[in-house]
């Protein structure tokens, strides 16, 4: 313990690790021979008995509101300059507290990951003459940690370490070792002896060659030139370097997430009146305001963005893009680089360590004056950041569900302030709570009617009630066959969606369309098999599984649901000629798997494509002409207050696939619901009719925006011990004016062997609900406006 004197400097730091209150910051004394590190910087920190990663927020001079009695421990050393802006730690304290995360967490979350494991311990050697025989150190006056060990030797070298150091011969110091995917490096050929004969019979080595000329290439540049594979060429360039015919070598390259990118084609970007409206009321808004685009498909939401950027980048300010998906960077990396903005860096979840860590220290050295990414880009350190644009802003993808469980358009919208900049947020389908702050003052709102190529679909809604009655048992209605069947493979695309979600599924009446629901909530009860019983997720009341319809008596009553792979697997027995792709979660698991198969359909070698949601986002091609959703109930009665605007907007979605070209698009969608009014207004693409009679049913539900929520998450392996937790959990929020339900099974009652159960916290404001979440016992995840009740 190092004693307080007067006119020390103190660290404040946040570390990784639990805390009495998420903001809990931990102070330490710097030691007289380290400079004065910058905030934002990484440091070597005592914790307990471990040195721990801790993220320097400020340093004063004196005791911090410390007696001078105090004892504070010293910081171990500074390891990295600063990795963070001043505007991200200040970020970062706000989501702490909004969110109840720990600060060292939430700043964890905000760089790239694995820093700990990269710690590097080096010694400054002081007295050499302490030091063991034969240990020499390097020029700079410091030996690795693995050398000093070796010459030290025996079993209490440990020991002896430490009294080196106590003596004052030994100092550590410490660095972040560079990624431990290390540079990337790729194989180069050179021609040499150019006087000497081609060889024969091998036409492979000849072509290479012929491409060599005088000049050095990196073998994927060779490969792209002959249209084979990079591995190919191993042999042949092998066999020439034998041969003294070319001089193989390494170049060592910068990782790039988008340098496997095909270099797009130049695209015009000419403006239209209403997206020069769109632009001008982005520049009326004070530093800080929110603007809301909510354009019709194809109506050139993108080009606003791009435009938007430009003028940023113009003004010699950044700019932020984040998309709610991995899947949809490529695109808009494409896109901008087609109309020249740039530099540009990317980051999402989907790069490698290495590839995260190289972008970072980009956009932090200011090599990179525009960011795309996923939600974790909000907190990218861009220097003179002037505007935050958030596509797609109704997905939930924008939903962190993992501490900290942050909301990416919240902390948009606080990073924005903080800094001066604006905010735009761009969709097809809005969500009521964003038309609620439109209407309330809260942000500005334009729409995009016109669409600025091909038209709008024709929406069939077929009522799949009548095709049973007609005979007819397959997922494929009589109408949906017909355009399948007149699709011309080669000509036209069409694109198939089907959500379905979680290990459970509803129960629905094949006659009248309605699912079985709970009479208290008015949701959707939920069939366990366990126990063969209905369960509300969300008042918890049970029921038996009926065996008749309890609306129209029908016994027509049945388990609902079908998958991707059995819709593609049907499709490839019915239409065998059609070439079929499938884009759901097992497409994300390979590295660019999305790409791969979005590159298929993009380029025909694909005429249908198969997908959950993800194909329902950003796929702009013209040579859709079919869109489809085999089954609008999956999400409709899901047993959450946001499925019908859930379904609404999935329906919208997909409608906007169709119908970019010349060609006329068309739009399918089956249901059991046809009179729902999620379904009549999205057949109708009425945004803000919808609006209304959603947001008229959560009034009166007291859902919001008419409250705010919370959701207290338990996870044990002993499930009487989780529910005894659970108990606890909800007694000790139960204050006055909180409405606490549960606890409850958890939508996914059991995962990785521990039952999870939740308690759901309804507030009217979002200071009696922190009054209550400051009561909530240690080791319960709390999820701060839960994007999904699921």
């Amino acid at each position: 313990m190092t004693p307080a004197p007067d006119g020390r400097r103190i660290a404040r730091v946040a570390v990784e690790a639990q805390a009495d209150r998420p903001e809990r910051t931990f102070s330490y004394v710097l030691p007289s021979h380290v400079p004065t590190p910058h905030p934002g910087s990484l440091l070597l920190v005592p914790y307990g008995s471990r040195l721990a990663l801790g993220y320097l927020l400020e340093v004063e001079e004196g005791p911090m509101g410390a007696t001078p009695n105090d004892t504070l421990r010293s910081v171990e050393a500074v390891v990295s300059a600063p990795m963070l802006t001043a505007d991200l730690l200040r970020l970062a304290e706000e989501v702490a507290v909004y969110y109840r995360a720990p600060i060292g967490t939430t700043i964890a979350a905000m760089l790239p990951p694995g820093l700990e494991s990269r710690l590097e311990r080096r010694w400054r050697i002081l007295d050499g003459s302490a030091l063991p025989s034969g240990l020499v150190g390097g020029a700079d006056g410091t030996a690795d940690d693995r050398t000093l060990r070796r010459h030290l030797g025996g079993r209490d070298r440990d020991a002896r370490l430490e009294r080196l150091r106590g003596a004052g011969a030994i100092r550590a110091e410490w660095t972040l070792r560079a990624p431990e995917v290390g540079s990337r490096r790729e194989r180069t050929a050179r021609r040499v002896n150019a006087d000497r004969s081609l060889p024969r019979r091998a036409p492979r080595q000849a072509a290479l060659l012929a491409l060599l000329g005088q000049d050095e290439m990196d073998v994927p540049q060779l490969a792209g030139a002959l249209g084979v594979s990079a591995a190919s060429l191993r042999a042949p360039l092998l066999r020439l370097e034998e041969r003294g015919l070319v001089a193989l070598g390494w170049r060592t390259v910068a990782r790039n997430p988008l340098s496997h990118r095909r270099p797009p084609e130049a695209l015009p970007h000419q403006l239209a009146a209403e997206q020069e409206a769109a632009l001008a009321a982005l520049a009326r808004l004070p530093p800080g305001g929110e603007l809301q685009i909510d354009g019709v498909a194809a109506s050139g939401k993108t080009d606003v963005y791009l435009a938007a950027i430009a003028r940023q980048l113009k003004a010699g300010r950044s700019a932020l893009l984040l998309v709610p998906e991995v899947s949809l960077v490529p695109q808009l990396a494409d896109r901008m680089a087609a109309v020249g903005i740039g530099p540009m860096a990317v980051l999402h979840s989907g790069l490698s360590a290495g590839e995260r860590h190289d972008e970072w220290w980009r956009i932090l050295r200011g090599e990179a004056r525009v960011v795309v990414g996923t939600r974790m880009a909000v907190f990218a350190p861009l220097p003179e950041l002037g505007l935050l644009v958030l596509d797609e802003a109704h997905d939930g993808g924008y939903k962190s569900d993992r501490t900290p469980r942050y909301d990416a358009r919240w902390a948009a919208r606080r990073r924005a302030d903080i800094v001066g900049a604006r905010v735009l947020l761009g969709t097809a389908t809005p969500e009521v709570t964003a038309i609620a702050r439109a209407r309330g003052g809260l942000a500005e709102r334009v729409r995009l009617v016109e669409r600025r190529v091909g038209a709008a679909p024709t929406v069939e809604v077929v009522d799949m009630r009548a095709e049973l009655a007609a005979g007819n048992h397959s997922i494929f209605s009589a109408q949906l066959e017909e355009r399948l069947a007149a699709l011309h493979s080669g000509d036209a695309q069409a694109v198939l969606l089907i959500n379905r979600r979680g290990a459970a599924t509803f129960i629905l009446c094949r006659d009248c369309g309605d699912p079985v629901r709970c009479p208290e909530c008015d949701l959707p009860f939920v069939y366990h098999l366990a126990g063969d019983q209905l369960r509300c997720h969300h008042c918890g009341r049970s029921a038996a599984l009926p065996s008749s319809c309890p609306t129209c008596g029908s016994r027509r009553i049945r388990h609902f649901g079908a998958g991707t792979q059995r819709v593609e697997a049907e499709l490839r027995a019915r239409f065998p000629r059609l070439r079929i792709g499938r884009l759901d979660s097992d497409a994300l698991a390979a590295r660019r798997g999305f790409e791969a198969v979005y590159d298929d359909f993009r380029d025909g070698r694909l005429d249908v494509l198969v997908g959950t949601q993800l194909a329902a986002k950003g796929l702009d091609l013209p040579s859709v002409t079919l869109a489809a959703v085999i089954a609008a109930d999956v999400t409709l009665n899901l047993p959450d207050y946001l499925a019908p605007e859930r379904t609404f907007q999935l329906l919208a979605q997909v409608a906007g696939r169709a119908g970019r070209g010349p060609a006329p698009g068309h739009l399918v969608v089956q249901t059991y619901a046809p009179t729902h009014y999620a379904v009549r207004a999205a057949a109708r693409l009425d945004i803000d009719g919808f609006a209304d009679e959603e947001l008229l049913r959560r009034r009166l539900l007291g859902y919001p925006p008419y409250s705010v929520l919370a959701r207290l998450l338990v996870a044990d392996p002993d499930r009487g011990r989780g529910e005894a937790r659970g108990r606890a959990a909800a007694e000790a929020a139960a204050l006055p004016g909180i409405e606490v339900l549960g606890p409850l099974p958890a939508y996914v009652p059991r995962r990785a062997g521990r039952w999870r159960l939740q308690v759901l916290l309804r507030a009217p404001d979002v200071q009696m609900r922190a009054a209550a979440l400051e009561r909530v016992p240690a080791g319960v995840a709390i999820d701060v406006d839960p994007e999904s009740l699921l």
